[in-house]
């Protein structure tokens, strides 16, 4: 039946001999599997942590986690902005360094940010008493601001430089002067994407464990790691990730329908490289400050004080073996991300309404948080053991609890969304021509993928496995709950050292994890920043 049955819809150029159908369902399941099983985990009787935490601390969860959606928004947008507007739009020194080097804050996490720069400003460090002390919603904030805004930069930049291109140039060509052309054009022109990147950057914020828990500003992640691990409640944990999640695919509503009212394309159906217009130099200086600014609160000053404090504590006890398992962990999680990235991708542009719905529904994975994607995997880890059980009346292997296994499954169901983009941008590169000209030459469907497709694709995929590697690298709450008792991640183990108030100690895995993560944050924002060239460097 296969053989004669239609062929799939062609969507943008794209071609794929097999039926790619299977793929996108298997990467929707992944995502969707872990959902329904928290679902149903949340409507279980038993507990009463959800009544408990809304007498004593659920109106502290809504209000902070309300009060930093909004103030990282700004941030995010306030450092984001400008940045990709001047590195799109004008020439200064050092312009080229810094369209890539504005995305590396990405490569720290959060949680290093807030221990950092805690130990710069509170007491007894060496800002004290300059700067306000880190604490609280105001500090949470300002960490997750200059953590997050790359976001926002790498999606203006790209609307900047895009299809907004031809409209800023007849904007000035009119008479408009920079910053009119910037207000009334170029920024309600990159609308949607400033609408994605900071909804990015808000569900990054509700998903984060560390740096509120350290900072004292507790959302709704900190009540699910605290329901699940101290009081013990399973049931009480699943309803309160059930509200976290509607609160995150709700920002991810929001930017949607703002990116679909908002979409601009180019007349032609291609963007036109823009001129460059240089600074003057006393300009030029502002807007080299004005870039090197987030860099330098965002990475070097935290790192340059990560390496003081690693260098003037001694070691408790080695931290390789944690560094060994992150580093594998993470490698794992990526390949497989970005296998199930590619067939997702492959079905949302080759496949029927089916296979196309099946990839799309997997893309609302990157919405779950990682406390939420954990709590599900172990609810359906669960429900799998008592089938078993029952089925096989006290034979069944033991399915249910943390590990390994559980682990990498929760990080798929999360990240393996963030795959699918990049390796979809890459399968647009396959024309049908291409693919008939292999098959006119004798190849057969498998060579056609070997010698076509995954070779065309081969730097999307590369791109999607670094991002996944960095964010299974940085990711703590669901490591905290899956891990196995003797499994520790650098993440881990710098959040118990700074839990303790030992920020010495936690220096060494939190330098670790930047150098883990900056390589691979390098290579990512370079092929993302060279894969737009414009007459004008």
């Amino acid at each position: 039946m296969a053989l004669i049955a239609p062929a799939p819809r062609l969507r943008r150029g794209f071609r794929f001999s097999a039926d790619p159908a299977p793929l996108g369902a298997l990467a929707a399941l992944v995502c969707i599997l872990p959902i329904l099983a928290l679902v149903a985990l949340a409507a279980t009787g038993g507990g009463d942590t959800l009544r408990h935490l809304a007498e004593t601390r659920l109106l502290a969860y809504l209000r902070n986690s309300a009060a930093l959606a909004i103030l990282v928004a700004i941030g995010v947008s306030l450092l984001g902005v400008p940045t990709a507007w001047l590195t799109a739009r004008y020439r200064f020194p050092g312009r080229g360094v810094f369209v890539w080097a504005l995305a590396l804050p990405l490569a720290a996490p959060t949680y290093v940010l807030a221990y950092a720069w805690a130990s710069l400003v509170n007491a007894g460090g060496p800002l004290y008493g300059l700067l306000p002390p880190l604490r609280g919603v105001a500090g949470a904030a300002f960490i997750f601001s200059i953590a997050l805004y790359p976001y926002v930069y790498l999606l203006a930049r790209q609307a900047f430089e895009g299809g907004a291109a031809h409209a800023l140039d007849a904007a000035r060509t009119l008479g408009a002067g920079p910053w009119r052309a910037f207000w009334r054009v170029g920024l309600p022109l990159a609308r949607p994407a400033l609408a994605a990147g900071m909804a990015l950057a808000i569900m990054e914020t509700l998903a984060d464990y560390g740096a509120v828990e350290y900072l004292g500003a507790p959302t709704f992640t900190t009540g699910i790691v605290r329901a699940w691990i101290s009081l013990g409640d399973p049931a009480g944990a699943a309803r309160l990730a059930v509200i976290l999640l509607l609160a995150t695919l709700l920002a991810l509503g929001v930017e949607r329908r703002a990116r679909g009212a908002g979409r601009v394309a180019d007349p032609r159906g291609r963007a036109r490289p823009q001129e460059r217009q240089p600074l003057a130099p006393h300009f030029a200086v502002l807007a080299v400050a004005g870039c090197a600014a987030p860099i330098l609160i965002g990475l070097l000053i935290p790192a340059a004080r990560l390496i003081w404090l690693a260098m003037e504590t001694p070691p408790v006890r080695p931290v390789l073996p944690a560094f060994l398992n992150t580093a594998g962990l993470s490698l794992a999680a990526a390949l497989i991300a970005a296998a199930l990235g590619l067939g997702a991708a492959t079905a949302a542009l080759s496949g029927g309404k089916l296979a196309r719905a099946a990839a799309r529904l997997a893309q609302l994975g990157y919405a779950i948080p990682g406390a939420v994607a954990a709590i599900g995997v172990l609810a359906l880890l669960g429900g799998l053991q008592r089938v078993l059980d029952a089925s096989l009346a006290g034979f069944a292997p033991l399915v249910a609890g943390g590990g390994l296994v559980a682990l990498v499954f929760a990080y798929q169901s999360r990240f393996a969304a963030a795959a699918i983009g990049p390796s979809e941008s890459a399968l647009l590169r396959v024309t049908p021509s291409l693919e008939a000209a292999a098959r006119t030459l004798g190849e057969t469907r498998m060579g056609v993928l070997r010698r076509v497709h995954l070779p065309l694709a081969a730097g999307g995929v590369a791109t999607a496995a670094l991002i996944v590697f960095v964010e299974v690298m940085k990711e703590l709450p669901a490591t905290m709950i899956l891990r196995p008792l003797d499994f520790e991640t650098l993440a881990v183990v710098a959040h118990n050292y700074a839990a303790d108030e030992r920020l010495g100690q936690a220096a060494r895995p939190s330098l670790l994890l930047i150098a883990l993560g900056l390589p691979a944050m390098i290579a990512v924002s370079r092929l993302v920043s060279g894969g737009r060239k414009s007459p004008a460097r």
